[in-house]
């Protein structure tokens, strides 16, 4: 995403667009998809949706990344989408962003057969009459930053884990063994997120180079009979030969437009194993988190009957 964002300019220069306009400060647009409680989407129904809501953002073609959560009490997925357009170089407008998602969940919602949330459909039935919709204030979600800074204490980052028997072990030392736990996982978890950036951004950049190599070779051979006899042989079609030879404009077009095709799955599936990767990053540290709570709840128990040991010895001697 970052490669694409730089290269802006350069697409759109190849693109033949305009290359003025302000310098993009925010590339990327981050928002998430929820599910209530008691529904269970697959893979592909959570899939559908997200290519829904980007179509209903105008961002389909652009690349994306998708974490989906099952670690929750409500299923949900994040989505990460580049603003930049792979093909053009130019930054998709977010203009009325939140409300072209929720006439979008609506439709989604009505699609299923069931409105979860009535207050969606009548703000949305108040604004396609003309009438203004205004948040209450008491409504709006408070940011952690001003939380913060008014002295209130929101829900942690992550959940309160205890262990399975509290009054069989040293909680002081479990504490400890799951504080230290904890910051191992963060940090690696953070390392390994970086690494996999790192090498994603260079595959990426190495993933647009080759498609404009094969965009440029395209022009090129285009231009000649040879080069145009080349690419039908790839075809292998008898009914374009002719037109080959010829440099028909509709098939040079059509050849463009199957190359473009090819490109956009490559783009796709690259971008899917980046997110694939990314769940096995996040299962990989959850699973070591929780071997790690296994061990700090067996050393806890080693310290809580090291103590009660020494207490008996103590009243021995008494």
């Amino acid at each position: 995403m970052a490669a694409t964002a730089r290269a802006a300019p350069d697409l759109k220069r190849l693109a033949g667009g305009s290359q003025g306009g302000r310098k993009l400060e925010k590339p990327v647009l981050h928002y998430s998809l929820s599910w209530a409680r008691d529904e269970t989407p697959g893979k592909e129904e959570m899939s559908r949706a997200v290519d829904e809501s980007l179509e209903a953002l105008g961002l389909e073609g652009h690349e994306a990344l998708i974490v989906a959560h099952e670690d929750t009490t409500h299923p949900h997925v994040h989505v990460i989408a580049n603003r930049v357009d792979p093909e053009t170089g130019k930054a998709a407008k977010l203009s009325g962003s939140k409300l072209r998602l929720s006439r979008w969940a609506e439709g989604y919602k009505r699609e299923q057969g069931r409105i979860r949330c009535e207050r969606r459909v009548e703000n949305n039935e108040r604004r396609r009459a003309g009438q203004e919709v205004v948040r209450n204030p008491s409504d709006r979600p408070r940011h952690w930053a001003r939380v913060r800074r008014e002295g209130m204490q929101p829900g942690r980052a992550r959940r309160a884990r205890k262990p399975r028997r509290e009054d069989r072990v040293d909680m002081a030392a479990w504490r400890h063994g799951e504080a230290d736990a904890w910051e191992t996982v963060a940090d690696g978890r953070e390392y390994s997120l970086w690494h996999l950036e790192t090498r994603a951004r260079k595959e990426w950049a190495e993933l647009h180079k080759g498609q404009e190599e094969m965009r440029q070779r395209l022009d090129r051979e285009s231009r000649t009979v040879l080069g145009r006899l080349r690419i039908w042989r790839l075809d292998r079609s008898l009914r374009e030969l002719a037109g080959a030879i010829r440099g028909r404009e509709d098939l040079v077009e059509g050849w463009r437009a199957d190359l473009d095709r090819y490109h956009r799955d490559e783009r796709a599936e690259l971008g899917k194993a980046h997110g694939e990767r990314t769940l096995e990053i996040e299962r990989g540290w959850r699973k070591y988190y929780r071997s790690r709570l296994v061990e700090a709840e067996r050393r806890a128990w080693s310290v809580r009957e090291t103590k009660r040991e020494r207490e008996r010895e103590q009243a021995r001697e008494r």
